[in-house]
Formats: structure tokens, C-alpha cells, sequence
């Protein structure tokens, strides 16, 4: 195997160098968060943010320090199996490492640390914060309100920056332009552009993602949220991620229907492609009639709201549980992968769970923050299992459109997408067993169903599986979800089976 690395370098200093660079953008949430610490220690003179504030930045500006150091080592273009491999490898090591200053700031164990690493940067939203003892040696957890603002703002700007993605991000503000940005961009998934260069469409998406966090900060924050509450929710959802600084999620404005309704936009807006916010941004509003992904989003979630509205008004205990806003805003939840809650949904009925599942499997756009298997997706093997059956109840010869608005559906793109949608069931249905099947005692096949699916989407709501005193084994299995689904399960087979090679 040839070390050649194409434009000087070779394969091993390029991909140092890269990795390098994912070190720089890893390192920001930390020091950030760092720097808020000591400003609100400096403006509030409260003295425990001093020890958060100091290890977050200190451990950040260590990270950046060796990420600059890599960075500078000869570049050159690498293979897209590399590049595939060391996405891999940074979605699986960023949070290993960004767990350690977490549990060194807490206090609490490294598997609690590593949940939430995990959960933060794949833009989950799911939280072992439940004020507890945890099930690793009895140690205190703490819930999200007991954290210092330090921790709290690390974990929003963790999920914004993994919102958009961490080798995207890196592709967008540091690499070099020509620099392999293309094989680096799609070995994260995103095959779509903006621009006709990968590095000025990344700097777009950028752009763009900074103008959607303001406008959701406003909408928040006249909806009747304080502007801290805004900041930190404005930028978790719309990068669908679902982080809170309030235990009860966005329960805590149960009273104040404004903020739900103008939450639910910011998820909404959150799984819309970046496209189609760059046509309404650019005010080509005319191209959205030809967005059949948007059209079937909106369908989806109407349709889905409205069977969510039947369960609920067909089960008297749901009364008790939910208003008809808390069941619609779980559905727009769900489906944008979004992760915000407003109730207890360990007490609703499998039917409705069921449906949030399944909503939480599909997720949102295929251009955007959301998880999931997309809705893109799942219209390609509708229109596949059209043309398939179109081609046995036809006469010979017959040839069946292959017209999904703009794209056109070859077979390699129909392959690689139900690859995507049977690898992501499979491993649904795997995990899920998994848990099910180690602690039948604890966990519901529901339950258990409900909490991988909302993993593996990327969505955050839970059913209470997901707490300080939940066995270590339930943990890891919600983090390989986590992980597994960030990067939908193929790039880890392809990076699996080009290590072996």
C-alpha cells in the first residue's frame, strides 16, 4: 500500500493534520465555556466558577495548543476510505476526551461524563443529569439546574457546534481551500452544496446556521423566555439537539403556550434543509413548491399530530398527562429530532409511544441538523417500491419514471439508500433487544424501543431510561446508539471494514 499522499506528505501526516484541525474546532466549546465562566465569575463574583471555568479552559487551550501543533504538519489530499475512517474515529474520540474535563469539573463518574459527552456533541439531547446517586460507585449526580453556568454553557455550544457537524465545521472555518474539503465533507454525510466549491458551501451552511440561531433566539425570547433561557435553547434547538438548563426540560413553560408554539418553529426550522433556507433567505421562494421533502415533512408531521390528537382523546388517562399542545409538540419533537419535552412521557400509552418512535426513526431533513434515517430516504424506497411493482403489473418493455423531483434515482443511489435504512432498523431492533433483554425487569420492550430509537435518531426524549442510576450496561448500549446513529451506521461499517483490510 502506497504511502504517497498526493500533493506532498504522506497519507499518515495528512490525516495528523486533519485530525489536527477537528482538535482546533473540538477545543472551542471548552474554552468558550471557559471564558463565560470566568466573565459571570468577574461580573457576579461567584467563586464556584472559578474551578469549572479554570479546568474547561484549561483542558481546552491544551487541546487547541496540540490540534495547532498537528495541524502544521505537511498536508496533502488522503483517500476517501481514510477520510471515512478518521470521521470515524474523531466522532468516537472527541467525546472520550471532551468527557474527562466534565468529569473533572462535576465530579461525577467517567461513564456518567461520557454519556453526556456523547449525547451532547452527537446533538442527542439525551441526560444522565437527574440529581442522583449514580449506579457507578454511588456517586452524586447532579441535575442540570445544580450545574455551574460554566458546565451549562458547555454543554449548549458543544451541541451547537456538533449541530452542524464537527468535520463540516472544521471543513467551513480551517481547512484550506482545495484541501481535500470534498472527501472530508461527504465522509460526514453531507453530499449536498450550496456553492460549487465544498469549502465556500461549508462557510454558507455556516452562515446560515448563525442567522437561524438568531432568529430563534428572537422568536424565544419575545415568546416570553429570559434571554439567557433563549441563548442557551435557541442554540440547542435549532441544532435539534434538545440539551435544557431546566430539569424539566421545556416543561418549565408548561404555563407560557407562546414560548411551546415558538419552540416548535425553532425545531421545525432546525430539520428543514439548509437549501431550502437558502432559498427562502435568498428570497427564491417560488423553487419551495418543488421541495417534495419539505412538502412531505409538513404532511408528516400534520398527519402525525392529528393520529397523536386521536390517541390522545381516546385514552382518558392521557387527559390527565397532556394537554393537546404537550401531544403535538412531542410529535413536532420527535420528528425534527429535536429532543425538547414537556412532560412525563414514561406514563403515556405504547400507542403513542409507538408513534414517537417511529417518527424519532424517520427524523428530518437530509440537508440539515436533524437525525434520523431522513425523510429524503424514505420517499426514495416508496418511489423505488413503486417503479418496482410499476414493472411486474406492466407489459414488457414498460419503463418506469425515475423522477423524485430534482433527483433522478439510479441504482446506486437506491442501493446505497436502503442500505442506510436497513442498516439503521437492524440496528434498532439490536439494541433495543439488547436492553430489553438485559434487564426485563426494569425496562419494557416499549420503553426500551422508545429510548434506542430516540438514541439512535438523535432526539433526546426519553422515558426515564436514561438517568444517573440506570446499570452501566443500559449506558453503553445508549451510547453506541448515540454514536452508531450520528453517522448512520455505514460509515462505521466502511471505516470498520477498511481497518481490517
Amino acid at each position: 500500500m502506497s504511502l504517497a499522499g498526493g500533493h506532498g506528505g504522506s497519507r499518515y501526516t495528512s490525516l495528523l493534520a486533519y485530525i489536527g484541525l477537528v482538535l482546533i474546532t473540538s477545543s472551542l466549546p471548552l474554552i468558550a465555556s471557559g471564558i463565560v465562566g470566568f466573565a459571570y465569575l468577574l461580573y457576579a463574583g461567584v467563586p464556584w466558577e472559578l474551578r469549572p471555568a479554570s479546568i474547561m479552559l484549561g483542558y481546552g487551550v491544551l487541546l487547541l495548543s496540540i490540534g495547532l501543533f498537528l495541524s502544521e504538519m505537511e498536508r496533502g489530499s488522503i483517500r476517501t476510505g481514510d477520510a471515512v475512517v478518521m470521521t470515524a474515529f474523531v466522532w468516537i474520540t472527541v467525546p472520550l476526551l471532551a468527557a474527562v474535563p466534565f468529569m473533572t469539573a462535576a465530579g461525577i463518574p467517567y461513564a456518567d461524563a461520557l454519556f453526556e459527552a456523547v449525547s451532547g456533541w452527537t446533538t442527542t439531547g439525551l441526560t444522565i443529569l437527574s440529581g442522583e446517586p449514580s449506579s457507578s460507585g454511588g456517586v452524586y449526580v447532579p441535575h442540570v439546574e445544580e450545574l455551574p453556568l460554566t458546565l451549562q454553557a458547555w454543554r449548549t455550544i458543544m451541541q451547537w457546534v456538533g449541530g452542524l457537524g464537527i468535520v463540516v465545521f472544521t471543513v467551513a472555518f480551517l481547512t484550506r481551500p482545495g484541501v481535500s474539503a470534498a472527501i472530508l465533507y461527504m465522509a460526514e454525510g453531507k453530499f449536498e452544496r450550496l456553492e460549487a466549491s465544498i469549502r465556500r458551501s461549508a462557510f454558507k451552511m455556516g452562515l446560515i446556521y448563525v442567522v437561524l440561531t438568531i432568529i430563534s433566539i428572537s422568536l424565544l425570547y419575545f415568546a416570553g423566555m429570559s434571554l439567557p433561557d433563549a441563548v442557551h435553547h435557541a442554540m440547542t434547538g435549532i441544532a435539534t439537539a434538545g440539551f435544557s438548563v431546566h430539569t424539566s426540560s421545556l416543561g418549565y413553560y408548561i404555563d407560557k403556550p407562546a414560548v411551546l408554539v415558538a419552540a416548535m418553529i425553532v425545531m421545525f426550522m432546525g430539520a428543514v434543509s439548509f437549501a431550502t433556507h437558502d432559498n427562502v433567505l435568498s428570497l427564491r421562494l417560488g423553487k419551495l413548491k418543488y421541495s417534495i421533502e419539505l412538502h412531505a415533512q409538513l404532511v408528516l408531521i400534520g398527519v402525525s399530530s392529528l393520529f397523536a390528537l386521536y390517541l390522545w382523546h381516546s385514552d382518558p388517562g392521557m387527559h390527565r398527562l397532556f394537554s393537546p399542545l404537550q401531544i403535538v409538540f412531542h410529535v413536532v419533537s420527535s420528528s425534527a429530532t429535536a429532543g425538547f419535552q414537556v412532560g412525563d412521557l414514561k406514563l403515556a400509552n405504547d400507542s403513542y409511544k409507538l408513534l414517537l418512535t417511529t417518527l424519532a426513526l424517520i427524523g428530518g431533513s437530509a440537508f440539515s441538523t436533524a437525525g434520523g434515517i431522513k425523510v429524503l430516504r424514505i420517499l426514495i424506497a416508496v418511489k423505488s417500491l413503486s417503479m418496482e411493482t410499476g414493472s411486474v403489473i406492466n407489459p414488457p418493455g414498460y419503463v418506469p419514471s425515475r423522477k423524485l423531483g430534482k433527483y433522478v434515482l439510479d441504482e446506486p443511489l437506491i442501493r446505497r439508500t436502503l442500505a442506510v435504512i436497513t442498516a439503521i432498523i437492524a440496528t434498532h431492533n439490536i439494541l433495543t433487544m439488547m436492553l430489553a433483554g438485559l434487564y426485563p425487569t426494569m425496562y419494557s420492550l416499549a420503553d426500551s424501543a422508545f429510548e434506542v430509537a430516540s438514541a439512535m435518531g438523535n432526539v433526546g426524549l426519553s422515558v426515564g431510561i436514561s438517568a444517573a442510576h440506570a446499570p452501566l450496561g443500559a449506558k453503553l448500549i445508549l451510547i453506541a446508539a448515540m454514536t452508531l446513529g450520528r453517522l448512520e451506521v455505514i460509515t462505521y461499517l466502511v471505516a470498520l471494514k477498511r481497518i481490517l483490510r
